[in-house]
């Protein structure tokens, strides 16, 4: 008569990593009849191995150009005229028109809040000035906070060269600074308007996928971290973590509160996703957690009493009770850390 096994539930190690799911299965020995001393024809075997244990994540994001921004400007006055949908803004391009005179982007973190003038004190938003405008071509020193008489002249001729009058100061308003190059994805006001900071909807040039993942898996998934992307298609690109952000609390369909973290990540190969736009995509990363240790498969633990583990070792043709210490698990595999096991020996997983 084979031995009886029955399956007991534990949450005493990770196994399987499914959008932070966890758990996996024991076979404790419930009957044993001693009269058995060699394997079952049925019984289901594996080998011991000795290899890499490797952690794995997976989850849904969304392939699209990224978080939306709104911009406009702090001038007075009439909307004459905006960007269209689809119009990239670079440095020195014009977003819009207040009075029919022109309002630029420019890159910058520091939104501008200030007149650009003589005398003014010295700031970040000088030095951003300065490198927009030495790419345009005004600025020939080395850009720093100062606003000195170089920065001066670059200013009144930038501005004369674009159909204003020669003046050193720049108006609050005239250039809205963007962390880089955008597109605009919608328009917030229409021709006629007054002016405001809420006009131009931006996004990125680039596409971007958007994930959200639980927060006991973000270590898996670091700034710079390489990820797989599976696309509607079923092919795989690859991606990089751009950003992480701070974990924020979301609420399911069921009204569960759990806690999440947003992360972005840009395609390595932007070209392999040009026909999708917000479409829904997998998303999969790995993590090696110890390489080269003896490695059973989960299926093969057996319970002890006090809260120990064992296998059963074919040796000779018999199975050997060998009680054994676990160390790391990943995937369905776990590591022996003792025990009188070997690699290349057979273990008993299931009948």
């Amino acid at each position: 008569m084979p031995k009886k096994r029955i399956v007991i539930a534990t949450t005493a190690a990770v196994v399987a990593i499914a959008l932070g799911v966890t758990g996996f299965t024991l076979m404790n020995n419930a009957n044993t009849d001693e009269s058995t001393n060699t394997v079952s024809p049925a019984a289901e075997t594996a080998t011991v191995t000795k290899t890499d244990l490797v952690e794995r994540v997976e989850t849904k994001g969304t392939l699209n150009h990224g978080k939306a921004a709104t911009y406009g400007t702090q001038l007075t006055g009439t909307i004459t005229s905006l960007a269209a949908p689809g119009t990239k803004l670079s440095v020195g391009t014009e977003m819009m028109r207040v009075n029919e005179r022109p309002v630029f982007t420019m890159h910058g973190k520091v939104p501008a809040w200030r007149n650009f003038e003589e005398g003014m004190s010295d700031g970040h938003d000088v030095m951003q000035l300065e490198q927009n405008l030495q790419a345009l071509g005004y600025f020939e020193d080395e850009p720093d906070e100062h606003y000195g008489w170089a920065t001066a002249s670059a200013v009144a001729q930038w501005q004369k060269d674009n159909g204003f009058e020669w003046s050193t100061t720049l108006e609050l308003g005239r250039v809205v600074f963007v962390p880089g190059d955008v597109q605009v994805s919608a328009q917030q006001a229409k021709v006629g308007d007054a002016a405001s900071t809420s006009v131009l909807e931006v996004t990125g040039t680039s596409k971007v996928v958007t994930a959200e993942v639980p927060s006991n898996m973000r270590s898996l998934l670091p700034v710079g971290a390489k990820v797989d992307v599976k696309l509607p298609d079923g092919t795989t690109t690859q991606a990089v973590v751009e950003s992480v952000d701070p974990p924020v609390e979301k609420e399911d369909k069921s009204g569960q509160k759990t806690v999440k973290v947003p992360v972005q990540l840009s395609l390595t190969d932007p070209a392999a996703a040009e026909a999708y736009a917000d479409v829904t995509v997998n998303v999969a990363t790995t993590r090696t957690i110890a390489t080269g240790v003896l490695a059973v498969p989960v299926r093969a633990l057996l319970a002890e009493p006090g809260g120990k583990y064992a296998v059963e070792v074919i040796k000779n043709g018999v199975p050997t009770r060998v009680q054994v210490e676990l160390g790391a698990f990943a995937d369905d595999l776990v590591e022996m850390t003792s025990g009188d096991l070997h690699e290349g020996e057979k273990v008993v997983v299931g009948e």
